[in-house]
């Protein structure tokens, strides 16, 4: 009488304890699971935010060196454009500031009858361009008037004054808001730049 008993205590211990391991063991293996996943996928992003502010503040805080001119050449002629008098000297333009003259680009719609450099005809997807000192032009009746500067097109040097940086890892040149990159025949324009708004 005290065997079976005892041995119908120790079958209703098995009962119960079995499914309560079994229950824990599967509950471990999902808990685990699930904390794999999320790890990875935090870890994704925050490389990623890290790439591209990295990118950004480096676009801000660069300073982009200009070439100055104490004085203009004898018989400079000045353009005005929107309120603004621009001096074109072998190729480039400058405007006044501080006493000195700085050079600078002109805007998208600037329109000149000749240009005091020659320039070099570029066809980029089927569309001619006139390109002189970093800026492309395209005719427009008798006068040249300044475009956009088109993605792709290779030119066959860069004025002294571009700026050399990496983009993306890779050695480049930033001229007129347009990066280029060394090719077999010149220069290829690869991106256009935006000016980044620095946050408070």
């Amino acid at each position: 009488m005290k065997s079976t008993l005892f041995f119908g205590l120790t079958l209703l211990a098995l009962l119960f304890c079995v499914p309560a391991t079994v229950e824990a063991q599967n509950s471990a293996r999902r808990t685990t699971t699930v904390v794999k996943v999320d790890r990875t996928k935090r870890s994704a992003v925050r490389r990623k935010n890290r790439r591209v502010r990295k990118r950004v503040n480096r676009r801000v805080n660069r300073r982009v060196a200009r070439r100055t001119l104490r004085r203009l050449p004898a018989g400079t002629r000045v353009v005005a454009f929107r309120s603004v008098n621009y001096y074109p000297v072998r190729g480039m333009y400058y405007v006044s500031r501080r006493g000195v003259y700085v050079r600078t680009f002109p805007p998208i719609g600037f329109r000149v009858r000749t240009l005091t450099v020659a320039p070099i005809r570029i066809v980029v997807r089927n569309r001619p361009y006139w390109y002189s000192e970093g800026v492309f032009y395209q005719k427009q009746g008798e006068d040249y008037e300044v475009v956009e500067t088109p993605v792709g097109a290779v030119v066959p040097d860069l004025p002294e004054d571009a700026e050399e940086f990496d983009f993306s890892d890779v050695p480049s040149y930033e001229l007129n808001n347009a990066v280029y990159q060394e090719v077999d025949e010149g220069f290829e324009i690869v991106e256009i730049l935006e000016d980044e708004e620095e946050e408070n």
